[in-house]
């Protein structure tokens, strides 16, 4: 029998079975080739297998139809177990024969080579198949293959994830499988210090249960010290490693995994290794994930400052507008975009200015509700000296501003009907004239316009000429407002809070889970502008490394008002490390952060959560807007009016509630 067989799985010859000897052998038409086909479509000499130093390797013998392998085309192939090989309409299954390890083996022996001789083989995708059936298998080598196959599979896991999220759940199903655990966590602290669940992993709906009370000195030595611990109490085996972020000496999070069934070996010193195994290679990911999220960020920051500011979203609702914005973004004609104040109608435009044709000349806006009568036009078409009283100097109106470029006409509603004639002229023929002058300027400037207003009922009641009304709605769509597409609000979020975190002097990491949730709950009458005002003023007002709930505006607590979220599942007093080096999740426990060194563990674990610490600890809305008012005139150094605007409310409102809430400052 010979080295090898390759067996005919697709084609005329389908069945056929060909033994390929050591001394190799053509592959083709040819009837004096090891491996003889009648497909036409093959080459008379189509390819050859050779051995070589041990090993059988195909080579393609310059056919015009080419050698294929596994779908890839080939020119020298070592041949390896499962290959699959494609000549012309036929494909053979390579199967190596019994004898064909040994036979190799003896080929090599004290054979001389100055490249040396292959001594193992293990493909990569085979390195996670090496558990034994039974995950469980006891003894040193069904161990050593479990933690291998472990870790090898959660390198290839790493390497198709991009969320932090998924991250943290492959992290923990790697450490029950290394460690055969019942359930497998990883923990973090919040802005508290309270330890929290942010992703659990464990055998059906076992994996839901809290974890049982642990020795207040175990969490603590693994905090401190920095090491993986490993502990027996009360019939429950547990162990847990620190997980390190860039340039923390602390851990910022740990992995924690438990078994509690009775007979089952503790936890030992090969545990503990292969656990810190897993703990450095995840700690490596997280911060590759978060260099990568600052670096997102950074370009986010950088396209703005360079004047980018696309329309963000990824709703059903938001893609519908970018796809129009694809669409009418390359061609010149007119748009007139429609929808409630704060919606972003601006962004659209922008977006639309930038996939244009004139993307690298200038986006010119002019809020046309915003001027009186008597000046609109002169910003609009400029002016000549002495025009009128105070027009002391010549100036360029916003269409020449725009030219090779895009207005953008906000509130185009607003527009006075003595200026809608002149405004037409230039929409249809590019010419007009500066107050005050009599030479005709030509410019080349395209207008996307928008409103709030019902332009067709202001046409209907003679208030907006009918004739720029077509004009202008050559291409028209609605921007939906922002409840319509309330999944965009967490990205939105994000979006402002990269933007306004630049102006304060503390870091800000991000939105508690609580504070996302009454964002999205809220329905933004006010829309995205609303949205953007109330993550500036969170920014502004709050303190510490995460924005909670309660530097949220008080209008949006109110809306946002929800039950408790359910209580959480694991339990554990503070953890002695930089807060704003860990995320919110799911509270776990009690606790105050030392602010020198961390404090002793009390007592040891309880169970409960947001729920059980939210619901005792609940503070009434009146004591939260007091609070918020409080805030807000301290930071405006006792200014009223200016603090009205910070808190979105009017003058008369604040001073109402400054009465109502017994403040003076």
């Amino acid at each position: 029998m010979g080295l090898a067989r390759l067996i005919v799985i697709e084609g005329p010859d389908l069945g056929a079975e060909f033994d390929i000897p050591m001394r190799g052998g053509g592959i083709g038409r040819d009837p004096r080739g090891v491996v003889r086909l009648s497909d036409p479509s093959v080459s008379r000499a189509h390819c050859a297998v050779e051995f070589r130093n041990g090993a059988l390797f195909l080579i393609d013998s310059g056919s015009r139809n080419r050698t294929l392998v596994n779908g890839a085309a080939i020119s020298v192939h070592r041949f390896e177990a499962g290959d699959v090989v494609a000549v012309g309409s036929t494909r053979l299954a390579y199967v190596p024969t019994a004898e064909a390890e040994a036979e190799a083996a003896a080929a090599n022996r004290g054979r001389p080579s100055a490249h040396g001789r292959v001594t193992a083989e293990l493909r990569s995708r085979e390195l996670w198949q090496m558990r034994l059936p039974d995950a469980l298998a006891q003894g040193p080598e069904a161990r050593a293959r479990r933690q291998l196959a472990a870790l090898a599979h959660l390198g290839d896991e790493l390497r198709h994830l991009d969320d932090r999220a998924q991250l943290d759940r492959v992290a923990c199903a790697a450490v029950r499988d290394a460690l055969a655990a019942e359930r497998a966590y990883l923990l973090v602290p919040d802005g508290a210090g309270r330890l929290q669940v942010r992703a659990v992993a464990g055998v059906g709906a076992d994996a839901q249960r809290p974890a049982p009370a642990l020795a207040h000195s175990f969490l603590d030595k693994v905090v401190r010290e920095g090491k993986a611990v490993a502990l027996e109490d009360g019939g429950v085996a547990a162990v847990a490693a620190p997980l390190f972020g860039a340039g923390h000496e602390a851990p910022v999070a740990l992995v924690y995994a438990e078994r509690g069934e009775a007979g089952r070996a503790s936890f030992d010193t090969v545990d503990i290794l292969a656990l810190g195994c897993v703990a450095h290679v995840v700690s490596a990911a997280q911060v590759s994930f978060d260099a990568r999220a600052a670096l997102a960020v950074e370009n986010r920051e950088l396209s703005e400052q360079l004047g980018g500011r696309a329309f963000v979203g990824s709703s059903p609702a938001a893609e519908t507008v970018l796809r129009f914005v694809s669409k009418v973004g390359p061609s010149e004609a007119t748009v007139l975009l429609t929808g409630e104040s704060g919606s972003g109608k601006e962004m659209v435009a922008r977006a639309i200015h930038d996939a244009s044709r004139r993307a690298s000349a200038p986006f010119i806006a002019i809020n046309c509700a915003a001027l009186t009568e008597t000046l609109i036009e002169s910003e609009l078409f400029g002016h000549e000296r002495g025009a009128f009283t105070g027009a002391s100097e010549r100036k360029a109106g916003r269409f020449e501003l725009a030219d090779k470029g895009t207005l953008f006409l906000d509130e185009v509603g607003e527009l006075p009907l003595s200026c809608q004639t002149k405004f037409l002229r230039v929409l249809e023929e590019q010419v007009f004239e500066r107050v005050g002058g009599g030479r005709t300027i030509a410019v080349d400037v395209r207008v996307v316009a928008a409103t709030n207003r019902d332009l067709p009922s202001m046409v209907r009641q003679g208030r907006f000429r009918e004739d720029l009304y077509y004009r202008l709605s050559v291409i028209h769509t609605v921007v939906p407002p922002l409840r319509a597409r309330t999944s965009d609000i967490p990205v939105l979020a994000e979006h402002f809070l990269a933007r306004f975190r630049k102006q304060v002097a503390r870091r800000v990491a991000g939105f508690s889970p609580e504070a996302l949730a009454a964002l999205t709950r809220h329905p933004w009458p006010g829309n995205v502008r609303e949205l953007r005002n109330a993550v500036e003023r969170a920014v502004v007002l709050g303190e510490g490394p995460w924005i909670l709930p309660a530097h949220l505006p008080p209008d949006v607590l109110a809306a946002g008002a929800a039950p408790p979220p359910p209580a959480g599942l694991v339990s554990a007093p503070a953890l002695p490390v930089d807060p704003a080096a860990a995320g919110p999740g799911a509270s776990i426990g009690g606790g105050e952060l030392g602010a020198n060194a961390a404090p002793g563990w009390g007592e040891g674990v309880s169970e409960g959560g947001p729920g059980a610490a939210g619901a005792a600890g609940a503070r009434p809305l009146r004591e939260l807007e007091r609070e918020g008012i409080i805030a807000a005139l301290q930071a405006t150094g006792g200014n009223k009016v200016q603090a009205a605007a910070l808190l979105q409310i009017d003058r008369s409102t604040l001073y109402k509630k400054l009465k109502d809430y017994d403040i003076s400052l």
